[in-house]
């Protein structure tokens, strides 16, 4: 086990990318632009792809789970392009069915249990993938949910799954038709989900016989992209935590005073947090703040009172910044 500070950043050496959109609309061939890719063909459509590549037949899951126990079956490929993640889950579903009864609600569904099980057995199947230094690019199809008069489009992954899936990926694009051009669009919108933490805009695909090595070029931007958050937000914590340590000495009402005007030019995301800090270490010390001079003091002189002008319980939001 490892803690990591949150002054720390995280590096996310292999994003996982989940995308999907209707049959036919070139999902398979976008996995082979993959870098150095693997396909576990689970839904047999491999031979209608473009700049097809390496590809595994895959037929229950523990073909699927054979991959992730024999490092040397796959250690030549950078990325594991498992399509669709829809049909490896269900051959997960009826692998677990045939290992325990109570998996099965009956009519070949899960139980709840059944669900749980499935979830943690194939976030397992990830993480040792991802610990063998692959890629992975999850495919699936569409499916439309109804939200009252809406349609929201979203990957076609059975039961409870979908939310887990939705939790380990790190990128998720829908892949559309405008007019005749391909899209990828990882932003979420009213009509479907998505998941963008690098902000791309909208992506116009090249035809699909051009398009050899979009999600390779993904795969090292998502990955940067990813660095760049975690860096800055290792950034914020380390600008809060050497307030902290400053804070944390302050004995007189002048010295918090005197912060307030400092902290007036704290990014957006810095100054709450760090005037939470001042206004709990005032408040230790007994101090109060003095919203007509705007300076904190010492009740115990007798120059300011426990509350405002008006008589109303004053907090961390009076101070003006």
């Amino acid at each position: 086990m490892r803690i990591i500070a949150g002054t720390e950043p995280i590096d996310v050496e292999h994003p996982v990318f989940l995308i999907f959109g209707q049959p036919g609309i070139g999902k398979s061939s976008l996995g082979y632009s993959a870098n150095e890719p693997a396909l576990l063909d689970a839904d047999r459509g491999a031979h209608r792809a473009a700049n097809r590549r390496d590809t595994i037949t895959v037929d229950c899951w523990a073909d699927i789970n054979e991959l992730a126990e024999r490092a040397e079956a796959i250690a030549k490929y950078h990325t594991i392009v498992p399509d669709t993640v829809g049909r490896v889950l269900d051959f997960l579903a009826l692998q677990l069915m045939e290992e325990n009864p109570k998996y099965d609600r009956g009519g070949g569904a899960l139980s709840l249990q059944g669900f749980g099980a499935l979830k943690a057995r194939f976030q397992t199947w990830l993480m040792r993938v991802r610990a063998l230094g692959k890629d992975v690019v999850l495919l699936a199809h569409q499916k439309e949910d109804k939200d009252g008069d809406s349609i929201i489009v979203r990957p076609d992954v059975t039961g409870g799954s979908y939310g887990e899936l939705m939790k380990v990926a790190d990128f998720v694009g829908y892949v559309y038709m405008r007019g005749k051009d391909r899209v990828l669009d990882f932003n979420p919108t009213d009509r479907w989900v998505g998941k963008n933490p690098a902000q791309w805009k909208p992506i116009l695909l090249p035809p699909v016989e051009k398009a050899t090595h979009v999600m390779a070029d993904l795969m090292v931007k998502g990955r940067e992209a990813l660095g760049q958050i975690s860096a800055a937000s290792a950034k914020v914590s380390q600008q809060v935590d050497d307030w902290r340590s400053q804070i944390d000495t302050f004995t007189t009402p002048n010295e918090c005073s005197q912060a307030v005007e400092d902290l007036a030019a704290l990014p957006a995301i810095v100054a709450p947090q760090v005037k939470k800090l001042l206004w709990d270490r005032s408040k230790a010390l007994g101090f109060t703040f003095d919203t007509k001079t705007k300076l904190f003091v010492d009740p115990n002189s007798g120059k300011q009172t426990k509350r405002g002008a008006n008589g109303e319980e004053l907090t961390a939001a009076d101070i003006p910044f």
